[in-house]
């Protein structure tokens, strides 16, 4: 009687553990997908500095040299 009753409570918390795991495995796409996310900022971020970089070239291009004289 007291070995079926121990299986029983075995069993109750062997389900609670793979309930547990499949939260963790959600919670684990979860930051996989925010990883992403990050991911995909960063190169947008990246993106514009090149954009900055190349405007700040064709700045210094019209500040030093048109037709010889310094506009800014």
């Amino acid at each position: 009687m007291q070995v079926d009753a121990i299986k029983v409570q075995v069993n109750a918390i062997n389900m609670q553990v793979n309930a547990i795991k499949m939260q963790v495995n959600a919670i684990n796409m979860q930051v996989n997908a925010i990883n992403m996310q990050v991911n995909a900022i960063k190169v947008q971020v990246n993106a514009i500095k090149v954009q900055v970089n190349a405007t700040k070239v064709q700045v210094n291009d019209l500040c030093v040299h048109r037709r010889g004289k310094v506009l800014f």
